[in-house]
């Protein structure tokens, strides 16, 4: 079950998705509850999938939801689904800590259902904690196949008050080994993922 946390992080997938892409068709997995993913229907109207990992949370969540439309992750962190169908993808925070491979994995599934200039949204924790993220390793996870176009942090963050997540709006490009950027001070990492186009333009 998603915690409330986890509500708070979807809510503002919702708005950068909403943001940076048209939802006709999007996706979301790992959450585990059916309010937040009534919540990203809501907040972007379109045709919706819902992708649980694991026998337990599908059926749940297919309790509330029309079960056609809820499906299972596959062990490899497999998406269900055919090659560019969907403009957004929003991933639970669940589905990028633990295991790197796996999220690697799952990374590389959002980019192949994703169509292309479609975005793949998610938050995560930003302390740099063994479960969080710092962006130095979200610039690593995202670097082959996206260029983040957004970032969102909650109104708390500035005061260090726990739940210091870090919402991501990364749009598809290109998938293609590239090799970590030379990052210093004066290049934060956020500005070293995005394209030069992108870069010019700048972060909203």
């Amino acid at each position: 079950m998603a915690s409330s946390l986890d509500r708070c992080a979807a809510a503002a997938c919702a708005e950068l998705a909403a943001r940076f892409t048209r939802v006709r068709a999007g996706v979301d997995a790992g959450f585990g509850d059916a309010a937040v993913s009534q919540a990203l229907r809501a907040a972007c109207p379109g045709v919706w999938m819902t992708v649980e990992d694991g026998v337990a949370a599908r059926e749940r969540v297919a309790g509330t939801l029309d079960p056609k439309t809820v499906l299972q992750l596959g062990v490899g962190g497999e998406m269900p689904f055919d090659d560019h169908q969907f403009e957004v993808v929003v991933l639970s925070a669940a589905l990028l800590v633990g295991a790197r491979a796996r999220a690697e994995a799952v990374v590389r599934e959002t980019h192949r259902i994703l169509q292309g200039g479609g975005c793949l949204v998610f938050s995560v924790d930003e302390s740099g904690a063994v479960s969080g993220f710092g962006q130095r390793g979200i610039y690593d996870l995202l670097k082959d196949g996206f260029d983040v176009v957004g970032l969102k942090r909650p109104p708390w963050w500035k005061f260090g008050v726990a739940g210091r997540t870090l919402t991501v709006c990364a749009r598809r490009k290109t998938w293609r080994r590239r090799s970590a950027p030379i990052v210093g001070e004066a290049m934060p990492v956020s500005s070293a993922m995005l394209s030069p186009r992108e870069r010019k333009g700048g972060l909203r």
